[in-house]
């Protein structure tokens, strides 16, 4: 298993498409920030609209552009003609999806929106930016994202036995190829994704992701990278902007959460899963880092 392949299992990522815009004329839809671990994206099928960010810049959406805020950031969505103030849609559920409508003249937007949820404190989502546009014109030939889009799209048309398992399947899916694109085109300058390209350090922090139990010290580390133990801290914590021990902290502390939602172990048993061999250590850890103790936190999760 690769280092994403790892940090999106730790995230505990799940998706779902939840609704489908068709909106004509003057129009602007304000979507309030989400819940932590609630991630958004919006697929534009046809037409084309504005998004407002929250930093002010404004983004051009055409057909097969895809938007995506990993923090579940508060945006405005509008058309490109005359402003006017947030619409409230009139809302049909006769079809597989929430249809939102607004409009009978002009041409229409028709967009396809859905939601990414993940545990907290996630270290792939934190390493994301607020916000990230993939274009359609960035996909090659024979890219798999256009394809999934328009598996997606089918579904939600055809509203056939099984759609609700197989869409949210699909949209789970969705997330892995978005990252894929977006890391294709951007190289991260700093950050956990950062360390995945840079090949000496990528090796220690796969050893780290690969087995977060271990015992490790910064000799051992440092000999995956093969650098000296003073160049590899000092390397690792300029990429990272955290040391390795802060880094393998959030990493067991992704897997111990994760432990505790889907599985039926003792909270001895996850804390030695995870590389402590007290459960005391273990729960004043999580607590720092969750807010609550693990018990509390599995008991509210089942």
């Amino acid at each position: 298993m690769n280092s994403i392949d790892r940090l999106i299992q730790l995230a505990g990522l799940r998706g779902s498409l939840d609704l489908r815009c068709q909106l004509q004329g003057d129009w602007a839809l304000d979507h309030e920030p989400l819940p932590a671990g609630v991630a958004q994206y919006h697929i534009v099928l046809s037409g084309h609209c504005q998004a407002e960010m929250p930093d002010g810049k404004v983004l051009r959406l055409a057909a097969g552009d895809i938007l995506v805020l990993p923090g579940g950031a508060a945006h405005v969505l509008r058309n490109e003609g005359r402003r006017v103030a947030p619409t409230v849609p009139q809302i049909s559920e006769a079809g597989f999806l929430p249809l939102h409508r607004i409009g009978r003249e002009g041409d229409t937007l028709d967009m396809l929106c859905g939601s990414f949820h993940y545990q907290p404190e996630s270290l792939l989502m934190g390493a994301l930016p607020e916000y990230l546009k993939i274009a359609s014109d960035s996909f090659a030939q024979g890219d798999q994202l256009p394809a999934l889009v328009g598996l997606l799209r089918g579904e939600a048309d055809a509203n056939r036995l099984g759609a609700r398992v197989l869409v949210d399947a699909l949209s789970s899916a969705l997330f892995t190829l978005i990252l894929r694109v977006y890391l294709q085109e951007n190289a991260p300058s700093g950050g956990t994704l950062a360390l995945l390209g840079d090949k000496r350090l990528g090796r220690a922090w796969q050893a780290m992701l690969n087995d977060p139990a271990h015992a490790w010290t910064i000799e051992a580390l440092a000999e995956r990278a093969s650098m000296s133990r003073a160049t590899f801290m000092r390397q690792f914590t300029q990429v990272s902007g955290e040391s390795p021990w802060a880094l393998l902290t959030k990493v067991r502390m992704g897997l111990a959460y994760r432990l505790l939602a889907s599985s039926q172990m003792s909270l001895t048993d996850i804390a030695a899963q995870v590389g402590y061999q007290s459960q005391a250590a273990f729960t004043k850890k999580f607590r720092d880092t969750y807010g609550d103790a693990p018990g509390r936190v599995r008991r509210a999760l089942n």
